[in-house]
């Protein structure tokens, strides 16, 4: 059995898990559901004792396996080794290094670690996210056989139809919370639960009065106009990345600003200075746009990698809107940032809009999304939705974000 009790979780001041409470019985199988950065993973890390809540009660009776959505396993050692890792012994002895193995053998392995040892709970996040139709049939069987056992499962998916066919009861998080919860709830109130009301977006102010640029954006049967911003969401792993890869890299760089969604690793060059991060692209004196983007910094000699998070991200969009750019890719800009410092990222999107740059969005915050954007696609297994208006896609988006038309 699992019992929480107003679990909550911050990191950094934002909180991942907000009063949570969930009870869970033998022979369960609970679907937990929401978009990225709900709170799911979070929660069952706490489950699992990885990570300590900073307030509520955590009751687990018996023992817990865990198959992580991102695998834990030792790419040079053998399957057997692997194994041996936790305690778990096979009759056969697998010599097959883990690193030769494909994407659906990994999972079975992770699987195989996580249930050996007959766990009274078992967690799976997003196990099918790699698996073939065949291998994801063969795990949902086991899954049943547990529950029949008396194993409690939580199944942590973005694939609602798999949640449905699996689960006995569906969970529904969103901005740390559980929102819905049901035995029968159908596809439709499952979309819905999961995206939430969204209102009209906040219009990138004046834009509107800017005479248009020739230069926008095309690709495939996305379009973004001079003064406009269109956001692209999904799930993770869905194409996103390839799409701003891509972009990145076939864009005319001198009218092009680009703000990648791993500020440390593709943003800045962390072991140089402010000054020479900025001298990069722009020409503008680093003392200004130090003053002007509010980057919190001893002075333009500081090393780019000594600063905070939050100013990290400043120092990408001065060197990058300093500019005037025709158009901005945004990928997650505000990823990781507190309240303030994603305020300011949201009014830097918008004053670029309202300066006549065609801005592409790419990001799982659906509230940013539809706090910015005029224009919605939803990416699924790297094809792009129609373009649907804010409030479309506040009826349809949660549907197209699990495959569903």
């Amino acid at each position: 059995m699992l019992s929480l009790t107003s679990i909550t979780k911050s990191f950094a001041g934002v909180i991942a898990a907000d009063d949570v409470s969930l009870a869970v019985a033998p022979g369960e199988i609970v679907g937990l559901v929401g978009e990225n950065g709900a709170g799911k993973t979070t929660l069952m890390r706490i489950v699992a004792g990885e990570i300590p809540p900073d307030r509520g009660e955590v009751i687990v009776e018996g023992t817990i396996g865990f198959v992580h959505q991102h695998f834990m396993l030792v790419n040079a050692f053998t399957v057997a080794e692997n194994l041996a890792l936790v305690g778990v012994e096979t009759k056969e002895s697998d010599t097959r290094l883990v690193a030769e193995l494909s994407v659906g053998e990994k999972a079975k392995v992770e699987l195989t670690k996580a249930i050996a040892r007959n766990p009274q709970i078992l967690i799976l996040d997003e196990p099918t996210s790699v698996l073939t139709p065949a291998e994801s049939t063969e795990l949902f069987n086991a899954m049943r056989a547990l529950a029949a056992r008396g194993t409690s499962v939580l199944f942590i998916s973005h694939k609602i139809r798999e949640v449905l066919s699996i689960a006995t009861r569906t969970v529904v998080m969103r901005r740390g919370r559980i929102v819905a919860e049901g035995a029968h709830m159908s596809e439709q109130e499952l979309a819905r639960a999961m995206v939430g009301e969204r209102g009209a977006p906040r219009p990138s102010a004046a834009h509107r009065d800017t005479p248009p640029r020739a230069a926008a954006l095309h690709f495939q049967n996305l379009t973004v106009g001079s003064g406009e911003i269109v956001a692209i969401i999904g799930v993770a792993g869905n194409g996103q990345a390839e799409l701003a890869a891509m972009l990145r890299d076939t864009l005319p760089r001198r009218t092009t600003a680009l703000i990648p969604e791993d500020r440390t690793r593709d943003g800045i060059v962390g072991e140089m200075t402010i000054a020479e991060n900025l001298a990069l692209v722009t020409n503008t004196p680093a003392e200004d746009l130090i003053a002007r983007f509010g980057i919190r910094a001893s002075g333009p000699r500081q090393r780019a990698g000594t600063l905070s998070g939050g100013n990290q991200q400043k120092l990408v969009l001065a060197r990058e809107l300093d500019r005037n750019p025709e158009v901005v890719v945004a990928a997650e800009p505000t990823r990781g940032l507190d309240l303030e410092a994603t305020a300011f990222v949201h009014d830097q999107l918008r004053t670029a809009a309202a300066n006549g740059a065609a801005i592409l969005l790419i990001t799982s915050d659906l509230d940013e999304a539809f706090a910015l954007a005029e224009g919605i696609h939803v990416i699924y297994r790297r094809k792009l939705s129609e373009r649907l208006t804010p409030a479309e896609a506040a009826d349809r988006a949660g549907q197209l974000m699990a495959g569903l038309r």
